[in-house]
């Protein structure tokens, strides 16, 4: 009973390995590519501008999370001075558009 359901399963499993594709040869031969076009790339001006950029919007995003919802009521709360609008759409819209997950 039991050496016919193993094959049945086994059957089954090798059937669907056949026509499903396999993720981590894909992933493989994706991340050779990837290294390949890195690799023989000329080195530019624009990569170190695009990572420049990455940082300055990650630091304001952090600064717009952290630091006005948390730091700034914290700590300079008795000063009595309001603080400037938020930027945090423009900042998300910039950062969002960046890493290509649209707006």
């Amino acid at each position: 009973m039991w050496s016919l359901l193993e094959k049945l399963l086994g059957g089954v499993a090798g059937g669907l390995g056949k026509i499903l594709p396999d993720r981590n040869r894909q992933n493989e031969a994706q991340s050779r590519i990837n290294e390949a076009e890195v690799g023989g790339a000329p080195a530019s001006r624009l990569r170190l501008w695009r990572s420049f950029l990455g940082w300055i919007l990650t630091l304001l995003f952090a600064w717009e999370v952290v630091g006005r919802l948390i730091v700034i009521p914290l700590f300079f709360a008795n000063w009595g001075h309001g603080l400037p609008p938020s930027a945090l759409d423009q900042i998300m819209a910039l950062l969002l558009g960046m890493l290509g997950l649209g707006f």
